[in-house]
Order: structure tokens, then sequence, then C-alpha cells
């Protein structure tokens, strides 16, 4: 199986799913490959294109136009592997939370989490940094119903004081978003978002034992180091331009962020059939149709958003990379 990314628990919640929507989940399972007795294994896993023909399948067969929010609901700690039990030893919801910032590669290798602290309360940020895994608004689904199901099992509580953003217009199933979070939902956002209050970040999971968080993290330190050693310079580079809040650094900037010198870092880069102008170049096309398919941001936001000054620069770098202007791709994508 090439590059497995998933633990096969996830397959087992859809499968789960299946049956609850009368669907025969073995056969199902047959058709990328799978099998019941594969996924018994203790360290089976699925690669990403596996999942999404899954969920792809699931989606077709269920007609659950809320199926993203469902199945990430279902994604429990236990499901995550040795990680989701390194979340649960912590002493309290910060250092898991933390520990999720670091780790959250093992997850999902393809997105970054970011954890920022203003006033009296914390946000939790989603980035993708590469091919969505069904497409952004269902990826934002999963991963806001999951991290939010993972904090009401780490600190036991039903309901969470909590504000969820998204970068998106609200959906034809808007209701089942405050329905499974029962809290405020704000759609046409800048980012996709997690708010909530400082007030439970020293609140201590359920099942802490510091002695076991030195075992698991030691494990989810072999995974990460294993991960990186498969990861090539561009990779990198552009996790790090997505993950970038003050605009898109010069080549000398971010061959210093890599303790290398603009020559070496432009040479490494080459010996991958890339390039840094290449890379940003990428990385801004991606976010800037993005936000013109899935927000109410002008295109003057959106030219500043992806690191323009001058929205005529912005026009003209977004039709050399589509062939059409950034109105008409936004007036031919949005819903």
């Amino acid at each position: 199986m090439a590059n497995p990314r998933f633990p096969a628990s996830y397959v087992a919640i859809l499968s789960e799913m299946l049956k609850d929507y009368g669907q025969p989940a073995d056969s199902v399972l047959a058709t990328v490959g799978l099998t019941s007795e594969y996924l018994d294994q203790p360290d089976a896993s699925i690669s990403d294109q596996q999942l999404r023909q899954l969920l792809q399948l699931a989606t077709r067969l269920s007609d659950d136009p809320a199926l993203g929010l469902n199945f990430g609901r279902r994604l429990t700690l236990t499901s995550h592997g040795v990680l989701g039990y390194a979340l649960m030893s912590c002493n309290d919801l910060i250092s898991a939370l933390d520990l999720l910032m670091k780790y959250y590669r093992l997850l999902m290798s393809s997105a970054m989490l970011t954890l920022e602290e203003v006033d009296d309360h914390i946000v939790i940020e989603h980035k993708n940094l590469g091919p969505d895994l069904m497409n952004p608004n269902f990826d934002e689904e999963i991963f806001s119903a999951g991290i939010v199901t993972a904090v009401k099992q780490l600190l036991h509580r039903d309901s969470l004081p909590m504000e969820l953003y998204f970068a998106y217009p609200e959906p034809a199933h808007g209701d089942e978003y405050r329905k499974i979070f029962n809290c405020s939902i704000n759609f046409d956002q800048k980012r996709n978002a997690i708010k909530l209050p400082n007030s439970l970040l020293q609140e201590k999971p359920e099942f802490a034992n510091p002695s076991m968080l030195k075992i698991y993290q030691q494990q989810c330190d072999k995974l990460l180091a294993r991960l990186d050693d498969n990861a090539d310079l561009s990779s990198s580079v552009r996790r790090m331009l997505v993950a970038e809040n003050s605009g898109f650094p010069k080549l000398e900037a971010m061959a210093e962020k890599f303790h290398m010198s603009p020559r070496t870092f432009r040479r490494r880069l080459q010996e991958e059939g890339s390039s840094f102008q290449k890379i940003s170049d990428e990385v801004k096309r991606q976010l800037a149709e993005d936000y013109l398919r899935n927000s109410n941001f002008s295109i003057d936001t959106i030219a500043s958003l992806v690191g323009f000054n001058d929205i005529s620069n912005f026009r003209r770098a977004f039709i050399r990379w589509t062939g059409e202007s950034p109105a008409n791709f936004q007036k031919k994508h949005r819903p």
C-alpha cells in the first residue's frame, strides 16, 4: 500500500456509519481494496486516496449532505492512535492543545493547526497545505467536528462555551452545524477557526497520566521523524508559506528560516525540480481560488490576503495562473 496516511480506525468508523445508513460496508470496502481482516491488524493504515474514495462513496450512498460533520464527530480520541492516547495523558487542556499543534501532521500531513491566545480566549485555526481530502468545506467540517469532539472527551463535557468560524458561505445544511455544535456559528469569515475561553485551559483531562505521556510522546517523535525523513524541501517551504500570517517572505528570508544560504536554498529546490517562485505562486493561486470560491470578500481584499499590494498586479498574476480574471473565476465558481 503506497503512502499510508490514516489509521484504519477511521475506516471502521465509516463502516459503522454506512451500516447506519443501511449500506453493506464490506462491499464498499472491497471497492478500494480493503477487507475487514486487514483492518483488524493492530498497525493497519490506509492511503489518502483510499479514504477519499470511501468518503466519496459514502456521500453518494448515504445522500447525507452533513456526512463530513457526522464523520468528524465520531472520531474519538482512541481512533487517532498513539497521538490520541498522548492527548488523553496530558495534565491540562493547554498542554494537550500544544501537543496537538506539534503532532497534528501525524493525522493529516497536508494540514496545519495554529494556536493563538487573544485577551480572554484562544483561537485554534486550521490551514490546508495541500490537496483536499474531498473539498475545502467538507474537509473543514471533518476537522472542526473532530477537534470539538476531542476537547469534549478530554474534559469529559457534553458541551463547550465556544464560537466557530468558517471561511465560506453557509451551506444548505447550515442547520446541522447549529444542531451538532450547539454554539455560535459564523460563516463568511476570514479563516476557519474555533474560539474557546481561557478558563478551559487549566482543566485537567479525565485520564491524565504524566508517566504514560512520556512514552506516548516518544512514539509520536519516532513517527514524526519518519514522516520528516520522507518529506522534501518543496513540501516544507509550501507548508511554511501557508502558515505565514505576516505576508509572503522573500527568498532570502525563507532561506534563513531553513538555515541555508540563498544559493544553497535555490539549488536544493532546483534539484527537486522546483523553485521558490513556483511554490510561492502555487500557494498564492490555491489561496486566491479558495477565497474567490468560498468567501464573500472583495477582490481587493483577496489580493491583499494573498500578498499583492496592487490589485492590477493580482489580476495579471491570476490570469497568468488560470487563464481568466478573478472576477470571471468568482462568477463561475461561487455557489
